[in-house]
Formats: C-alpha cells, structure tokens, sequence
C-alpha cells in the first residue's frame, strides 16, 4: 500500500531576516521531500505565509478587518508555493505540482481532489496554497483538513524544537519533553502547545496522527518510522 504523509511548510521555513524568500532554507525543505520521495512516500505539503505576513502584526498595526488580513495571507502563501516548487525544480527534483485553493489560474491551477489525489498516487510532490479558500481558518487546521481529504494518515509539523514540551522550553529549563501523546492528554492540559485546537479536533476525529520535529530529514524519517527520540507524536492511541 502507498505510503503518504502530508507536511506543514511554515514560512518561517522559507524565510530569514535577510530574505523574504530565502533560497538557502528553501533548500533545507527540499532536502526533507527528496528524502521522503527517495524512501518511498508520496508527500503533501500544505504552504505557510509567515514570512510573508502576520495577522497580529497587521492587527498590533491598526489593521481591523480580520477577513481581508486571511485573505492576504492565503495570497502569501501562494508565494511561497510558487518559490518552493521552482526550488524544488531546481534542485532536480522531479514530479512537482502545485496547487491552490484560490482561483488564480494565470498563477497555478486550481486544487482539485481528483487532480491532487492521482498526482499522489503516481508518486508526485503535491504542494497545496491559498489556505482553506476561506477566511477564518489557520494553516494548522488547513492542513489537517487536506491530510484527510488526501488520504493522509500522518502529519509532519517541523519546528525549532525537538518535538512537544510541557512548558515552552526557551523559558522554562525544566519543561519536560513528551515522546508520545494522545489528543485527550492534550485537550485536558492547556499548556502543551501542538496545534490550535480546532485542528487537532479534527485531527482527532479523523483519526490523523500529528508528529513534531525539527525540520532534518532524519528527524522526519524516524518520527515517520515511529522512532520518538527526537520528536513526539499526537494520536488517539
């Protein structure tokens, strides 16, 4: 059976102080997917606009309408696809679509289930922008959602940390870092930070298990390969 994992690419991930679009680290990302695609995976990756664009700046600024600050954030993020996807290109890595959940078709084509679902299949990188289409939605329940409708039974959440910690570890020296964790203990204990609650929700519901980990692709294999020793996974085991 075809193995597929969906990725959250942050922005952050694709952008640094100096660059808004920094080729360097977009090359780190592209390292991660070859080393999925290389192992077998078809993977999906739902993009981020941080790098780009934040809404609480925007808002800390005096901007008021939270609908159009998400909707040019969903802008944002169909940047960042169009840079990852000629990175990756670049880099000779083969078998590279993007798509968007924003009409915009001079731009990238429109996403569509079965388009997405058969590039998959067929071992293709599926970069996926434009947020839900919707405003209102993070990118963390975005993609939760596309993991599901993509038949996605993981998803990779890559950070500056090894994986999920009872307090915020840059604080606090004594936070415990968890190895597993099932979407109870979370819901229960405000603290531990993994996702914002509506997705891990659906995560839940849909029986998705979420994984955290620096964004290496050794850190990403061996979480996928169910080895927690530098990462923590999120299920309803």
């Amino acid at each position: 059976m075809q193995k597929r994992v969906m990725l959250k690419i942050s922005g952050e991930q694709l952008g640094s102080e100096e660059y808004n679009f920094d080729i360097n680290y977009a090359k780190r990302v592209a390292a991660i997917l070859r080393a999925l695609q290389d192992k077998g995976y078809a993977v999906a990756c739902v993009m981020g606009g941080g790098n780009i664009i934040r809404g609480k700046k925007l808002s800390e600024n005096g901007f008021t309408n939270k609908v159009i600050a998400d909707q040019m954030g969903m802008l944002a993020t169909i940047q960042n696809g169009l840079f990852l996807a000629e990175t990756l290109k670049q880099d000779d890595v083969k078998g590279v679509y993007l798509f968007s959940n924003l009409a915009i078709e001079s731009l990238t084509e429109r996403f569509s289930y079965k388009r997405a679902d058969s590039k998959l299949a067929n071992g293709n990188i599926v970069l996926i922008a434009g947020g839900t289409g919707k405003p209102g939605f993070t990118t963390d329940t975005g993609v939760v959602i596309q993991a599901f409708e993509l038949h996605c039974p993981y998803v990779i959440k890559t950070t500056k940390v090894d994986g999920v910690y009872s307090k915020d570890p840059a604080k606090d020296p004594n936070a415990t870092r968890y190895t597993t964790l099932s979407y109870d203990e979370v819901a229960i204990n405000k603290d531990i930070q993994v996702m914002d609650r509506a997705a891990l929700a659906f995560a839940a519901d849909k029986d998705i298990t979420v994984g955290i980990c620096q964004p290496t692709p050794e850190d990403v294999l061996a979480l996928l390969d169910g080895d927690t020793s530098h990462g923590t996974l999120v299920s309803n085991a």
